[in-house]
This record gives C-alpha cells, structure tokens and sequence, in this order.
C-alpha cells in the first residue's frame, strides 16, 4: 500500500478502512517468518494512533469483531499450511517413484543397446539371462523377451508372507500372491493419496475463502499466503507430460501411442482435482466456527 494511502486513511479513512489497516499490520507481523516481503506498513506510532482512533460503541464492536475474524482466519491458515505439507509429502514420494520409474527406462534402453551388438539371438538371450540373474532394482522384475532383450517390468505379481494387514501368515502356509510390492502398485497407491488429501485441501481452501470474502475480511496478506498455497498445491510433480499420459508428436504417424502412453498417466493434474464438500462443510463448522 503506498504511503499516500495510507497518511489518507490515518487522516480522514472510514472505521472499516483504519481497522483493515490495522488487521494487515498484524497479519505483516504474524506471517512475517514465510519468506514473504512482510515489511511494516505502520511506524508504532502510526499504529497507536490507529488504536487510540476506535473510541465509540459502534467503533468498538467493530475493532472485536475484526479481533475475532483475524483470530478464525489466522487459524485457519495454519490448518490450511499443515495439511500442505501432507499434500507436498504425497506429491514428493510419487515425483520419487517416477524418477525411479524414468530410470529404471533409460537403464533398460542402455542394456539394450549393448545387447542389440550380440547379432546372434541364442548368444545375446544367454549373456541376457546371466546378466539379469539375481538383480532386480528396486520395486521392479527383470525379464528376457523371446529376441534376447531385456525387459524390466513394474507391474507383477510376487508371493508373500503376510496378510493385507501386513501380520505374518508363516511360511509353511499358501503365500499370498499380491502386486504391492511393484513400482505400479504403489504409484497408483500414493496417486490416490494425493487426490485424496489435495482434494481436502482445496475443499478447506475454498471454506476459507468464502469466509473471508462473505466477511469482507480483505486483508492482503493472508490472501497472498492463500494464492502461495495454492500455487503449490495446483503445481505439477514433474515436467514430462509423458508421465501424465500425454503426448504431443508421433500420434499422426503411429496411432498406437495414443494408447502406449496411456499407461504412463500415473501422476494426477492438479488442475482436475475438485475440492471435497465434505471437507468443505467440515471445516467452515468446525475450524472456522461459521454455521
């Protein structure tokens, strides 16, 4: 806010704009650790005399109604900034298995292409089956195709010794033969918790701000640490769109990788993802206090 605005509202401004100018001061001074630009908007004097300005009845059921709203909201927003960073640890754990998964790729094309020296399929699929032998990377089953090459698979099925709840079941019993321990598996596992939990994120987000625009609790600052939030939030995982089932060239030549690509769509578009109403309706009771 320019410093000519605000001399205008010390001077002659309306009770709402002298008590928004105070609720900006302190939200400056309550948020002023987020690596924001929270610099002062009022000298302490400046902000005394604002105080001193609230004299009447009327003047004074304003000043503690906007102590409460800022007291809602400022709540609110570290609510909002906890569950963030469940969203962000979501989004970070699949951004890790789609770099394991990028990897495990370009491994496999490397390989490939030393195999692809060996002119003699019998020879290449034997020094194949000696190279893969007991080494599979992590989440993953190396497996030999009928040319000789080798073909890393992230979705298989292995037996295991534990129920779904992950107790024991003994090893002389029947082992259980699941897909949880394939890098698919748990992409889509951690996919679905992503949506999940941005999904509730968006559904306190929009609470939030209905509350305070109903309120017309218009306070820069925390609109701004709203927008920051969200931006993060809305940000997509990583830069390929290969791995959002995208795909941008080739298509007209060969059809086929429209549906290839498909099945790499393993990272959620943030901009698709709607906000929960449940969690919507939860937290404007709730957290806020807004019947």
């Amino acid at each position: 806010m320019a410093k000519k605005d605000i001399s205008t509202i010390l001077k002659n401004g309306t009770p709402k704009q002298r008590i928004l100018l105070i609720a900006e001061q302190i939200a400056r001074g309550k948020f002023s650790t987020n690596g924001e630009d929270m610099d002062k908007l009022l000298t302490d004097r400046e902000f005394n005399q604002l105080s001193d300005s609230f004299k009447s009845d009327k003047e004074i059921r304003l000043w503690n109604k906007y102590k409460n709203l800022d007291a809602k909201v400022t709540n609110a927003i570290m609510n909002l900034q906890g569950l963030k960073y469940e969203v962000l640890m979501h989004y970070t754990n699949l951004r890790g298995y789609v770099f394991l998964w990028n990897n495990l790729e370009h491994s496999e094309l490397l390989v490939n292409s030393v195999l692809h020296e060996i002119k003699d399929p019998k020879e290449r699929k034997r020094i194949a089956e000696k190279g893969i032998k007991g080494i599979d990377a992590l989440f993953s089953k190396n497996f030999i195709d009928k040319e000789g090459y080798v073909e890393t698979s992230i979705d298989f099925m292995s037996n295991i010794y534990t129920d779904k709840d992950g107790n024991s079941i003994g090893y002389k019993e029947t082992p259980r033969q699941t897909r949880e321990r394939s890098l698919l598996y748990l992409m889509e596992t951690v996919k679905k918790d992503a949506i999940r939990s941005a999904s509730k994120w968006l559904g306190w987000y929009e609470a939030l701000n209905d509350y305070i625009d109903n309120e017309g609790f218009n306070v820069k600052t925390f609109k701004k640490i709203l927008e920051t939030m969200e931006t993060e939030i809305r940000s997509r995982l990583v830069g390929w769109g290969k791995y959002y089932g995208e795909i941008e060239i080739g298509v007209e030549i060969n059809p086929k990788l429209s549906k290839l690509i498909e099945g790499y769509g393993v990272c959620p578009e943030p901009y698709d993802i709607e906000p929960d109403e449940t969690e919507y309706n939860w937290f404007k009771r709730e957290i806020i206090g807004d019947e």
